[in-house]
Parts: C-alpha cells; structure tokens; sequence
C-alpha cells in the first residue's frame, strides 16, 4: 500500500486513466486503502472526491476532521460539517469545482442512496455511473505486507479452530460450536468476525451457506466449519470439514476425499499465467466428472483483502489471467442434498512461481471427539 500520500497518488493516476471527470469514495475498504485509517460514516455523509485533472476534495463529518487531516494531508481542500449545521453547504462546496463534469464515477456497492442524493444535487445534469474497476484495479495486487497480514489473520484463525475443536464431540450443537470460535477469534487477537461462522452438521453440510442452529451432531457425519477474522484490516476465509464421532463409512470418506484432491489441483492450478476459468476446471475436473458434477454448485473462488469477497472472481468462463500479487480463495465443494457436503478453502497468493498458501491448517480428514 506505501504511505497514505502515495496511495491516494495511485488513486488519482487511475482516476485519470479512466475517461471519468471524477471519482467519488465513501467510506469503506478502497477508502481505507487510501488512508489507512478505518473511517465509519454511519449516518454522516463522509466523501473524498477525486478529479480526473489530479484534484481532491474531502467531505468530513467534523467529528473525524482531525483523525482525516492526520491521515490524507494531500487533498486540495477539506470541508467539515457539524450536526447542527447538516452537510448540505459543505457537499455543495466540495462539488462545485466539478459542476461541469459529464461522468463521475462511483463505487456500486459503497454508494449509498443518502450520498447517491447529495451528488445529484451538487452535480445536476451529470450522470453517475458504476466505476468498480477503479478500486479493484488498484487492490487486485497485494503487497507483500498485506499478504502477512492475511497470513496473521489466518494464524489466528487456525488456532481458534483448533481450539474449538478439541470441544467437539457426540451432541456438541452446531451454535455452541460458532460461540466457541467466534469467542477464540475475538480472545486471540482477532480484529472481529469476518461473518458469522458458518458451522453445519450432517445433511445441513449440504448447504454452502446455511445457519447454525442447535442441532446436536451425530456419530459419522460431517461437521463443516467456514470462518474468517482479520488482522491489521485484512481477512483471512477458512473452511475446512471433519468427521465426528466414528470412522466415515466408505461414501463419507470418498466425498471427503475427491474435494481434497480437488482443492490441491486447483491450489496447483493457481500461476502466473493461467486464467482463472482454468483454476476453476482443474479444481472440477478432478471431482471426477461425471460422478461428482451436479454436486459442484458454486464458483471455485474469490479475491480476498480489506473485503472478505472482492474481485477476481474464479469461475468458469472467467479469462482474466491470473497475476502475481493477487490473493484468492480456491474452496471447491461437494453438496449432495440431504446427506451431506464437504468444502475444502485455502487462501492463496499469488508469486513468481506459484501459490502461496497463507492458510495452512491440515487438509487431511480429522475425526473428532474420539
């Protein structure tokens, strides 16, 4: 990421390239790329604009004037705002310089409906369109920091897990199971809960993304634990699947063992050079099609950082070519409804000469509570 100063350069060089006058940020995670400081706009409006003519201007509840102008000294301008006051004069003070703009861009899944309203009255006549490709492009390649900081996440991750598991037993209940690891995330460093742990017993393992219930587990079926924290803001996403209570009947073990074969081609797959469809078909090829192929229901995986799902997206028809410096999960699963699904999930980054897997908790198949 560099420093603040050169981050918010980088946005601005990619603001520039785009063919958009302007680019408006909320807060959020590309935001907190730049700034490195975690800003919560909740109901406030919170905006940093940036010009395709290299300008920057910043809308600041001022409440969190200080903490911006220690974070983002490089901006033209700042334009604070008190409750009592509202934020009316001070959007329309930032956006003026902008007011005979065509195109201003913003992120589609971090402008809210509030700031999607200030922007149209500060910039009637303009059309503002989606720009997620201006973010992603500026996050899609990680440095080596950002990595390690996925990798302590991780390490966190894996010894809450490990923790939690030796809890596990005949009659353990599927919510006892997240409170334990949500608690061990949370006692052993972990800035939160990336989501809320998804924790399925049996048939339920079925469901890629069921809800834990208090369903007690029974002798021989699957237990699958997807979870995630974070650390230094960044986000690990784990999923591994055991056996409880009882050695797997020879089907259990068989599901079992085709997604872990599947997860270390696609792991192997994962290069500089191969496009991220061709991840996604070595991870389903090697489910031994067509035994396996209806029960593979879901993209292979996804990009991984300051957000728990952002691009690349690997996936079949997906040609983007896989670059060093990218991190993303490969999670290939087996959901047979009504009996039970296995999903194995590491994360990856990306080097000169293959994956590195920032998760390393065992893949081979654990039986627990024996």
């Amino acid at each position: 990421m560099g420093t603040n100063s050169a981050s918010l350069e980088q946005l601005k060089e990619s603001v520039a390239r785009s063919g958009l006058d302007a680019f408006v940020l909320t807060p959020g995670p590309t935001l907190q790329w730049v700034t490195q400081h975690d800003f919560t706009s909740h109901e406030r409006l919170f905006l940093l604009i940036v010009g395709a003519d290299g300008s920057a201007q910043a809308v600041v509840p001022a409440l969190e004037e200080s903490n911006w102008r220690e974070a983002v000294p490089a901006v033209d301008s700042v334009h604070p705002w008190d409750d009592a006051d509202g934020p009316e004069t001070a959007a329309a003070s930032a956006l003026a310089p902008y007011a005979s703009a065509s195109k201003v861009g913003v992120e589609p899944l971090g402008c809210r409906f509030m700031e999607l309203a200030h922007l149209q009255r500060g910039l009637p006549g303009v059309e503002i369109v989606g720009a997620e490709e201006i973010s992603s492009s500026l996050r899609l390649h990680k440095a080596a920091h950002e990595a390690e900081a996925i990798r302590g996440a991780a390490d966190i991750a894996q010894a809450a897990l490990e923790f939690t598991l030796q809890q596990v037993k005949v009659g353990s209940r599927e919510r006892e199971i997240a409170a334990t690891l949500s608690s061990q995330l949370l006692s052993r460093g972990g800035e939160g809960i990336s989501f809320g742990p998804i924790v399925l017993g049996g048939p339920k393992s079925a469901l890629p993304h069921g809800i834990p219930d208090d369903r007690e587990l029974r002798a021989g079926e699957y237990l699958l634990i997807d979870f995630g924290t974070a650390h230094k803001g960044y986000h690990c996403d784990i999923t591994r699947t055991f056996v409880v209570g009882a050695e797997p009947d020879e089907r259990t073990r068989a599901v079992y063992e085709a997604v872990r074969a599947s997860n270390a081609a696609g792991c192997a797959a994962s290069k500089p050079g191969a496009t991220m469809h061709e991840v996604h078909t070595a991870c389903q090829q090697n489910l031994h099609e067509p035994q396996w192929d209806e029960f593979f229901k879901h993209r292979t995986g996804h990009g991984l950082g300051l957000d728990i799902h952002e691009p690349p997206s690997v996936m079949r028809g997906n040609e983007e070519v896989v670059e060093e410096g990218m991190i993303f999960t490969v999670e290939p699963g087996l959901y047979l409804d009504g009996w039970g699904g296995v999903r194995i999930e590491d994360d990856l980054w990306i080097r000169s000469d293959g994956a590195d897997s920032l998760t390393s908790y065992p893949r081979e198949l654990q039986i627990l509570g024996v």
